[in-house]
């Protein structure tokens, strides 16, 4: 099997692979195994060239995108869009993943068609030791050398994400006839502290939709995510403000408007202690 290293961010292909795949419907470009991993660093975010899954079989961790926040236990599949930027990264015990880095028209095809998306970058609850298997296949064998032979293991790959996705669904739906109200009340609070930035959120109003007292509520999102709700708000406010950094000309004293800070001295602040450059500094770095 091939064994990359704790870094846990599988390799970028060559450009030219990346742009011409051998294979007519696609192609497996790369994959392995990574223990220990850490994932990308956090703060970060990333938009992968190419198409990619990561398969967690030991440890837990988070996936972070503009629509998403949510664990990562063993048995959950992360699929990576192409251009799509997401961050997700280990705790700090790390963990064991698989990886696959993939390319081609058949992929394309099912994102364009709805069979795969951004919108469900994940799947939870697949059987480890079934799917460990069905996913190392990948890493375990050497890559075809002609044409129908990647074209067929790129088929392969697809089958394998489209087969775990029904998977995903069908143990979701058992998990939602057994009641699970823990899930519900997680995401809801999630949601509700990652969306209207720029406007003040109760609190204590968020905790009552999930019919919970404050503590209760505070202590349980404590215990789930290791930081508290407060905290929480703070870092998808900071996260937003990067975004905006990075894809807009906006000027830093909007940014803060935009995103909830109390003004422009409030966000240069906070950046400069998450970061250690103020915003304008981190623009013209990236430029």
């Amino acid at each position: 099997m091939a064994t990359a290293s704790t870094a846990s961010t599988p390799p970028t292909p060559p450009a030219a692979m990346r742009r011409v795949p051998a294979g007519r419907l696609g192609e497996v470009l790369v994959a392995g195994r990574i223990p220990r991993g850490s994932g990308l660093p956090p703060g970060t975010s990333r938009r992968h060239p190419t198409w990619g899954l990561t398969f967690v079989t030991a440890g837990t961790g988070r996936y972070r995108d503009s629509a998403h926040d949510e664990r990562i236990r063993p048995g959950t599949l992360v699929v990576v869009h192409p251009g799509h930027p997401h961050w997700y990264g280990a705790d700090p015990d790390g963990w064991d993943e698989l990886f696959v880095v993939f390319d081609g028209a058949v992929f394309e095809l099912a994102r364009r068609r709805g069979a795969l998306s951004p919108g469900r970058p994940l799947v939870h609850g697949l059987p480890v030791a079934r799917w460990r298997h069905r996913f190392a296949a990948f890493g375990e064998r050497a890559r075809p050398t002609d044409v129908e032979g990647r074209d067929a293991e790129a088929v392969d790959l697809l089958s394998a994400l489209l087969e775990a996705e029904a998977a995903g669904r069908a143990a979701a739906t058992t998990r939602a006839h057994r009641g699970d109200d823990h899930r519900r009340w997680l995401e809801h609070s999630v949601e509700r502290l990652g969306s209207d930035l720029g406007e003040t959120l109760d609190l204590r109003a968020v905790a009552a939709e999930t019919g919970m007292p404050y503590e209760t509520w505070r202590r349980r999102f404590r215990a789930e995510t290791g930081t508290s709700p407060y905290a929480h708000r703070a870092a998808r406010r900071l996260e937003a403000a990067t975004d905006l950094l990075v894809h807009t000309g906006l000027g830093v004293r909007d940014i803060a408007a935009a995103t909830g800070f109390s003004d422009e001295r409030h966000l240069i602040r906070r950046f400069r202690e998450r970061t250690g450059v103020t915003p304008r500094a981190f623009r013209d770095a990236g430029r």
